[in-house]
């Protein structure tokens, strides 16, 4: 299951359903773990062909945690996605994972 690690301010914003969309810099790491949960939950490959590249045919669980605090959120992955990262709240000048979530609640 992915679990994501957040600052006070994007965690209350998820918690609120403000925000719906958590973006990740394109890296090994978020590759690797990524593409694990693709496989156990989704399709088995990337669509290169289609623009922008997609993944959006799976629910699939993850974490969303305070810092490293035992406050957590779990929510559903309807959708990850590949987009410039100057239109996310990264603004860095490369392409970014777009994770989208639904469905957030609280674990106590």
């Amino acid at each position: 299951m992915l679990t994501f690690p957040l600052k006070k301010e994007w965690y209350e914003k998820i918690k609120s359903g403000e925000k719906t969309v958590e973006y990740r810099e394109i890296k090994p790491y978020w590759t690797q773990r990524i593409s694990l949960t693709v496989l156990k939950y989704g399709e088995h490959h990337w669509d290169f062909d289609k623009k922008p590249h997609i993944f959006d045919n799976f629910p699939a669980p993850c974490i969303f945690r305070l810092g490293y605090t035992k406050e957590i959120l779990k929510a559903w992955i309807t959708k990850i996605e590949i987009v410039d990262g100057k239109d996310t709240d990264l603004h860095i000048d490369k392409p970014v994972y777009a994770i989208h979530i639904t469905n957030v609640t609280e674990v106590k």
